[in-house]
């Protein structure tokens, strides 16, 4: 049979059901409402929107037969996904009521076809054809449209959230009704404990703890985070089940960076200076030993970083005096007494640390004191050692 008479007989078939179009739409909207489980148990989207919608595919799908060009126009279909993702209708129900109706179209088209002595079983197949391949092109724009609003919901809800740890960090919300505004935003509780974690950025603006948020959540722990230019800062939940163990152990498997974690606290509105214990603690921190300092748990490496003039001036002072050796014999030095405070003060342990003997770790040990004029048995010479020698690493690139 000749193509241009399968094309008249699908235009023929087109315009049948197109002149039943208002009575077609009717059926499936009471089908939507009757099969698709989303739509009977939940009102989202109004009968005048879905029998719109209904409407609008049937003349396109239908208009489209024995169209000696194929040329969809899939506006409606886009625009049909856009508006039932801003809706909050799930992409599974969008999906099921497409696949119902296509089942109805179908039905009536055959329906249609059989009650035609000018349709003949190439026509039904043309038929067939052209309804799945218009819908399959339909479905693809709907769907692309729905992806397109949450992308949309997405990136909006982060920026909103992202504004609200500002905020936090900043210390700008007192108010008790904004500041339980900002945990539902958030998904937070406003029942703490709390932990501010602060990360370096190995470059500006660029995450350095990709999915942690995700990670985080799968370990029980909801968390908020915002980006900037040289940090990277989250507001963990940790609620009553949540452990500090998990964060760390979590945290730890970024090794390119530097973070630090404040003390807990109670109440959002400590944020702020919880995010200053949390960069203190950040600053404290030696990737080479580990990543991740606590504030709470690194006494030295938190003193150190704390105030970095005065730290600076007194390792100047105290271990000044070994900056006229030669490098080499210095860094041994500092090394053996990094080793040695380490390992308990025990000569031993330090020696298998730095794959020496004992006695090569007393006697650089006694070399150090005679250089500093500070006894290690001497706890608060120990003390200064300890507080100097942290700083000295901290400083050095």
């Amino acid at each position: 049979m000749p193509a241009d008479s399968v094309e008249a007989q699908l235009a023929e078939l087109g315009a049948a059901l197109l002149s039943r179009a208002d009575e077609l739409a009717d059926t499936m909207l009471a089908l939507m409402r009757s099969e698709v489980g989303f739509h009977r148990s939940v009102a989202l989207v109004s009968d005048d929107e879905l029998r719109t919608t209904v409407r609008t595919h049937l003349d396109f799908i239908l208009g489209a037969f024995g169209a000696t060009t194929i040329c969809y126009d899939t506006r409606a279909a886009a625009e049909t996904g856009r508006n039932r993702a801003a809706a909050g209708v799930p992409l599974a129900a969008v999906m099921d009521s497409y696949r119902m109706c296509a089942r109805f179209i179908w039905d009536e088209l055959r329906a249609e076809a059989a009650r035609r002595d000018t349709v003949t079983d190439a026509g039904v197949v043309g038929a067939s054809s052209a309804m799945w391949l218009v819908l399959d092109e339909f479905t693809t724009a709907m769907v692309t449209g729905y992806q397109e609003e949450m992308a949309r919901q997405f990136v909006g809800r982060q920026q909103e959230r992202s504004a609200m740890v500002q905020a936090l960090i900043d210390g700008r919300l007192t108010d008790t009704v904004d500041m339980w505004n900002t945990a539902d935003t958030l998904r937070i509780s406003l029942q703490g404990p709390y932990l501010v974690v602060c990360a370096e950025l190995a470059s500006i603006g660029r995450s350095v703890l990709p999915d942690i948020e995700a990670r985080l959540l799968a370990q029980g722990i909801f968390s908020a985070w915002r980006l900037q230019p040289d940090i990277e800062i989250g507001i963990l939940h940790l609620g009553p089940a949540g452990s500090l163990d998990a964060v760390v152990e979590l945290l730890r498997g970024y090794v390119s960076t530097r973070v630090g974690i404040s003390p807990p606290i109670l109440d959002l509105a400590e944020t702020a200076s919880a995010l200053r214990y949390a960069r203190i603690a950040m600053t404290g921190s030696r990737p080479e030993r580990s990543p991740v300092t606590i504030f709470d748990r690194d006494v030295m490496a938190v003193t150190a970083a704390a105030a970095p003039e005065v730290m600076s001036r007194i390792a100047e002072n105290v271990l000044g005096p070994l900056d006229d050796l030669p490098r080499h014999e210095r860094d041994a030095l500092l090394d053996t007494l990094d080793a040695w405070f380490d390992n308990g003060g025990s000569a031993e342990r330090a020696a298998n640390v730095l794959y020496v003997h004992p006695n090569t770790v007393r006697q650089r040990l006694r070399k150090l004191e005679q250089y500093t004029g500070r006894a290690l048995g001497d706890p608060r010479a120990a003390a200064e050692l300890c507080i100097a020698l942290e700083t000295r690493y901290r400083a050095t690139p």
